[in-house]
C-alpha cells in the first residue's frame, strides 16, 4: 500500500463523481511543503496545487521524500506529479512542466555575520570558498551553470548547512527566501540564526512549477491545470492564500500577481 498522505482540502465541497486522485511527490521544503507531527502534509505550495486541482474536480495526495527519490519516482512514471520544481532540459525529458509558474523563488546566499564575502552577482569570484548546498536541489540556471567551478559540499537539509555556516565549516549557503526565513526562525532559540546574514544581492529569481510525469500521459491535464491556475491568480484567491500563510508580497511576487 502506498504511504502517500492525503491532503484534506478543508472547507471545500467534495469533488464530483469523475474525480481523479493525483499522487504527487515533493521534498520537505517549508513553508511551501512540510509534514507535521501528525504526518499531514501542508504548506503554501500544497494549498495552491490542491486548490487548483479542486477547481478541476480532482483531489491531491502528497508524499514528502528525499528529493532524489521523489524525482526518480516521477522520472519512472510511478507518481503522477512533482512540485515545486525548477525547469531544466534534463527534467523536461520526463516531465510535462506547467507553463504557468506556481511561485517565483528568489535565491540568496547566506553567510556568517561579520565574515560575509563580497558578492555582486559574479559567482566565478567565489571559486575556492566552501559553499553548502542541499543534495539534488537546483538553485536556478545561473548557479547550476557555475556549480562545476565552485567548492560545493552537499548535505541533506538547509538546517544542516546553517549549522555548518555558524560553525565556520562553510562560507556560504544558497537558499530560496521563503525556506531560509522559515528555517532561521526555527533556529532562533539556538543562537545560530543570530550568526547568519542574508547577502543583499540575489543570485537569481526562478519560477517554480509542477511537473506531470510523461509516463502517466497527463499532458491534457497539465494544460487544464495551467488554465485554472491563471484563473486562480487572476480571481484573487492566490493572494488570499499568501496572506493566510503570512507571505510578504515582494516585488517579484507583486509582478507575478499583476494582471497579465
Amino acid at each position: 500500500m502506498r504511504t502517500a498522505l492525503c491532503v484534506a482540502l478543508l472547507a471545500l465541497a467534495a469533488p464530483g463523481a469523475g474525480a481523479t486522485l493525483l499522487h504527487c511527490v515533493s521534498l520537505d521544503y517549508p513553508p511551501l511543503i512540510q509534514k507535521d507531527a501528525d504526518g499531514l502534509v501542508h504548506g503554501l505550495a500544497v494549498d495552491i496545487v490542491g486548490a487548483v486541482l479542486h477547481r478541476m474536480g480532482h483531489t491531491l495526495s502528497v508524499e514528502v521524500l528525499p528529493w532524489g527519490r521523489a524525482q526518480a519516482l516521477a522520472r519512472l512514471g510511478e507518481r503522477d506529479c512533482i512540485f515545486t520544481i525548477f525547469h531544466s532540459e534534463e527534467r523536461a525529458r520526463y516531465l510535462d512542466f506547467s507553463r504557468e509558474s506556481l511561485l517565483p523563488q528568489i535565491i540568496y546566499f547566506y553567510a556568517r555575520r561579520g565574515d560575509a564575502p563580497a558578492f555582486a552577482g559574479d559567482l566565478g569570484a567565489l571559486a575556492g570558498r566552501p559553499i553548502g548546498t542541499v543534495l539534488k536541489v537546483n538553485y536556478g540556471a545561473r548557479f547550476e551553470a557555475a556549480r562545476a567551478g565552485l567548492a560545493i559540499q552537499e548535505v541533506s537539509t538547509l538546517e544542516q548547512n546553517f549549522r555548518k555556516l555558524a560553525l565556520g565549516r562553510i562560507d556560504l549557503t544558497p537558499s530560496n527566501l521563503y525556506t531560509a526565513t522559515y528555517t532561521l526562525g526555527m533556529l532562533e532559540g539556538s543562537g545560530i540564526a543570530a550568526r547568519i546574514v542574508q547577502l543583499a544581492q540575489p543570485i537569481d529569481s526562478v519560477p517554480s512549477f509542477i511537473g506531470f510525469a510523461k509516463g502517466r500521459h497527463l499532458t491534457a491535464l497539465r494544460d487544464q491545470f495551467d488554465v485554472e491556475l491563471r484563473a486562480f491568480v487572476a480571481g484573487g484567491a492566490y493572494r488570499r492564500l499568501l496572506e493566510q500563510h503570512h507571505i510578504e508580497i515582494t516585488p517579484e511576487l507583486a509582478r507575478f500577481l499583476a494582471p497579465k
